[in-house]
């Protein structure tokens, strides 16, 4: 990948998922889910739950298509144990309904969410939570090409947002940290400053592509909550993309730093001088922003 590229542009893809939307099944129960983020790629798209990618879905031969991870198809009702016949070295075969096989409206997708919850880290909770709070969102889970410009091989920013301002939609990037990371605190080669940094170079190398890409996803969130029953609501900003108002992206790139996941002793003893070191570190510009709980961010 050399390019950043976003979007489904497609019209035929997007009439797709709309007809399954109006049919029912799984796609109308997804699209209805509102704390389902769904993450618009390259000609697919990526439904997310606590940062698990529930279901990849694409458009091949003029039809949808989904796939799955098999870790979300173990069934979390599972109780009780499996014998382990240890002269052979086996364990028993697992019932019939230890692996989700069909679609059961009301049923699976909820099982699948509990059965990605087991792989999600607190951090991730925490992004979901505040995706979730804030309906401009506009992706999550963000991966930009790998280049010099940075040290890691497959950078990832956690959340992009539309914010209005003044009448203008800006495009703003946060990263997500809980407060017991060691990032946070360290001078040396890893820590939390220098990837932010690293972040807003990147962003900027791709700026183009960035901007016209996320236009075109603002657009695409519109058409799949319109299918949505009105379940799925775009936020002020981003609606306004949506309609073809200009996407401001500010020069440098505005990449903010979220904390959290820490109580009230923790923010007394720990954050409050954390905070302001960082907001040294970082530069004057730069938005830090910490709560005890993910829940209570509003950006």
């Amino acid at each position: 990948m050399t390019d950043f590229r976003r979007g489904i542009r497609n019209p035929a893809f997007l009439d797709a998922l709309g007809d399954l939307a109006a049919k029912g099944g799984w796609w109308r129960e997804v699209v209805r889910d509102p704390s389902l983020i769904i993450g618009i790629r390259d000609e697919y798209l990526n439904v997310y739950w606590q940062g698990q990618s529930l279901f990849k879905v694409g458009f091949v031969h003029g039809a949808v298509t989904a796939t799955t991870h098999p870790k979300y198809l173990l069934n979390p009702d599972l109780a009780g144990q499996i014998a382990f016949d240890i002269g052979a070295g086996a364990f028993a075969p697992l019932k019939e309904d230890a692996v989700l096989r069909v679609w059961e409206p009301g049923v699976t997708l909820g099982r699948m969410k509990r059965a990605a919850s087991l792989f999600s880290g607190d951090e991730k909770i925490g992004v979901q939570a505040i995706a979730n709070a804030h309906p401009d969102t506009l992706d999550v889970e963000i991966a930009f090409p790998a280049a010099e410009v940075t040290e890691r091989s497959v950078p990832r920013i956690d959340l992009a947002l539309v914010e209005e301002r003044a009448g203008e939609a800006h495009l703003v990037f946060w990263e997500a940290k809980l407060l017991a990371n060691p990032e946070l605190r360290s001078k040396g080669e890893k820590n939390v400053v220098r990837q932010i940094e690293a972040y807003r170079r990147i962003v900027d190398t791709f700026r183009p592509d960035i901007l016209g890409s996320y236009r075109i996803v603002a657009d695409n969130l519109a058409i799949i909550a319109a299918s949505s029953g009105g379940v799925r609501a775009l936020g002020p900003g981003l609606a306004a993309v949506a309609a073809g108002a200009p996407l401001v992206l500010a020069d440098p790139p505005e990449v903010g730093l979220l904390v959290y996941g820490y109580d009230a002793p923790q923010r007394d003893e720990i954050w409050k001088e954390l905070e302001a070191d960082l907001k040294d570190r970082l530069g004057p510009t730069s938005r830090v922003i910490g709560r005890g709980d993910a829940k209570s961010i509003r950006l």
